[in-house]
């Protein structure tokens, strides 16, 4: 993907990477994550897509964080909009994980979406759950890995064993990754500037509300083996306050599954943008 990078669209944009053709598809990171997570499914999506994706605020290769931003979901919804806004699209496909895909989802409250596809999406829990308490302690004890591991990134992204130690949370076949993918993906948490604002932030944020009836399709797709968000724990909330959503699970796939199984995340997007889109044939495959 690093060879395709584009400069921000003026001073304040977050886009990180255009290309293709088609009906424009907005891809939205995880926490502490960066464009460059979407990297192994853009050759399918821009098969079909104008492809857009975005690095946030204060994450590796994006943009200083605005002063006084409050770090919770409403402000970082009202940040996507401006790039909409920016960008001259009043409605897009939009793709998200885990935090983008929660971001993804009320942007869709917001009538800013055709469809969206929420992979693992952040925000399955109830306020001072075990949930939430569960995963603030969790982001903790990765900051403090990342004080060892970050600084030897290139080391861990040597060896299939040193990957499954330092990524094995993250995706579930960390063997598989390249060496390049490998430390990109360690040092980006590394250097996310954020990282502890937006943990002290999961406490205070409030959970999401009822969407009904939904105001595009929605589909929720889960990995099995997503041991940061497992799907027993934090799909139900999104099923309860997502009534008509649709729900597909992506068998031994792992919380950025992008890097397990390319084809079939792309597929899992494809087969919903390509039923809300114009000119896109519904069964495009993402081979």
């Amino acid at each position: 993907m690093s060879a395709r990078i584009v400069p921000g669209q003026g001073e304040t944009s977050s886009v990180r990477y255009r290309g293709g053709k088609g009906e424009p598809l907005l891809l939205l990171h995880g926490f502490s994550a960066c464009a460059d997570s979407w990297g192994p499914v853009l050759p399918a999506l821009e098969r079909h897509h104008e492809v857009v994706a975005v690095t946030y605020p204060g994450h590796m290769g994006g943009g200083p964080i605005p002063p006084g931003f409050p770090h919770t979901i409403a402000a970082s919804v009202d940040l996507a909009e401006r790039e909409m806004d920016l960008g001259g699209w009043d409605k897009m496909h939009i793709v998200g994980n885990s935090l983008g895909g929660w971001l993804a989802i009320e942007l869709a409250r917001r009538g800013r979406a055709k469809s969206v596809v929420a992979i693992s999406p952040g925000g399955g829990w109830v306020r001072d759950s075990r949930e939430a308490l569960r995963l603030e302690k969790l982001f903790r004890n990765i900051k403090t890995s990342l004080h060892v591991g970050g600084p030897i990134a290139p080391v861990l992204a040597r060896f299939a064993t040193t990957r499954r130690v330092a990524l094995g949370r993250i995706v579930a076949r960390p063997e598989q990754l390249s060496r390049a993918e490998a430390q990109m993906m360690i040092t980006a948490s590394w250097r996310c500037d954020v990282f502890d604002d937006v943990v002290r932030a999961l406490r205070r944020e409030v959970e999401p509300a009822l969407l009904h009836p939904l105001p595009c399709p929605i589909r929720l797709v889960w990995g099995t083996r997503d041991r940061i968000l497992p799907m027993s724990r934090y799909s139900h909330h999104w099923r309860n306050v997502l009534p008509g959503a649709e729900f597909v699970e992506l068998s031994g796939l792992g919380h950025v599954p992008m890097f397990d199984d390319r084809e079939a995340v792309a597929r899992s997007i494809l087969e919903v943008t390509a039923r809300e889109g114009h000119g896109a044939e519904a069964t495009a495959l993402a081979s």
